[in-house]
């Protein structure tokens, strides 16, 4: 609907904000302050203070909505609809679990719904008040999801591959590469998915970080490296395999992609070399 937010997440997808809804918006949505940790410390018997590293937190969005239903039971309906949906169950108690908001712009936001009152004095008429917040994981909006996918092909040939040295393999190792394109505001985190067949994986995205994995992925296994600040995982069919990454790696903090066009390249060792490495990204914005 036009001017219309939507709350999502598995099971539910709810707008509001405009008359079309039934949850219409008594004033703009406040779009509240990014939180902001410091390492600031005073200056030992001095005046004035020592500014350290600031890092930003999520903020929290509040909303004023009127429900409007027809007549008192009408509106008791519209109201239960809208509470159900921000007790949102089917994340509050999974840790690391986000729901998604989206603005009336496109733009989307991640985090939880939190804070919820409904004022009903004037409920008999059909009416009720709601002031509603959401949390937010990080201070960013994003944009629509952008897909890059590199295949892994093995290079001809076969034989011992020198020099010789245990493990003795016949299978070399291969890497392919392909074009990366990151638009918006501001770095934006990617999310990796690696299909084997392929051992030691090595994901990299040229002139900015490499990612190498001591493992080894069956033709029917994934590799899913989040590096997104609300999920920081890297699992294989879903079971955390996070000491796979080598010391020499960048961690996950450190892998996000400015706006920018990039070069990313696959490595491994697959000797059917159908494997391959899907990058997904949202660029990143300031605002909504």
């Amino acid at each position: 609907m036009p001017n219309d937010w939507t709350l999502t997440y598995p099971g539910a997808d709810l707008p509001f904000g405009s008359v079309a809804s039934g949850y219409v918006f008594t004033k703009a949505p406040d779009l509240g302050a990014a939180d902001i940790e410091t390492d600031d410390a005073t200056r030992p018997r001095a005046d004035g203070v020592m500014f350290g590293a600031d890092y930003f937190g999520g903020r929290t969005i509040g909303f004023d909505i009127a429900v409007n239903g027809t007549s008192e039971t009408d509106a008791r309906a519209r109201l239960a609809v809208l509470t159900q949906a921000w007790r949102a169950d089917a994340v509050r108690r999974t840790p690391g679990a986000v729901a998604t908001l989206t603005a009336d712009t496109g733009r989307l936001t991640f985090g939880r719904p939190r804070r919820f009152a409904s004022v009903d004095t004037y409920l008999y008429d059909g009416l009720t008040d709601v002031v509603a917040d959401f949390a937010c994981a990080d201070p960013l909006w994003y944009g629509a999801e952008n897909l890059s996918t590199v295949a892994l092909a093995p290079p001809p040939g076969g034989g011992l591959i020198a020099p010789l040295a245990e493990p003795l393999t016949t299978t070399p190792t291969s890497d392919r590469s392909t074009a990366l394109v990151v638009g918006g505001e501001v770095p934006t985190w990617p999310v990796f998915e690696i299909a084997g067949p392929i051992t030691n994986p090595v994901v990299e995205i040229v002139d900015l970080f490499k990612m190498e994995f001591r493992t080894t992925l069956a033709y029917d296994e994934t590799l899913v490296v989040d590096t997104r600040p609300w999920a920081r995982t890297i699992l294989r069919n879903g079971a955390s395999v996070a000491g796979s990454l080598t010391r020499t790696s960048a961690r996950l903090s450190q892998a996000s992609i400015p706006p920018g066009a990039y070069e990313m390249v696959l490595r491994g060792s697959s000797e059917s070399g159908t494997a391959n490495v899907r990058a997904l990204w949202r660029d990143a914005y300031l605002t909504p």
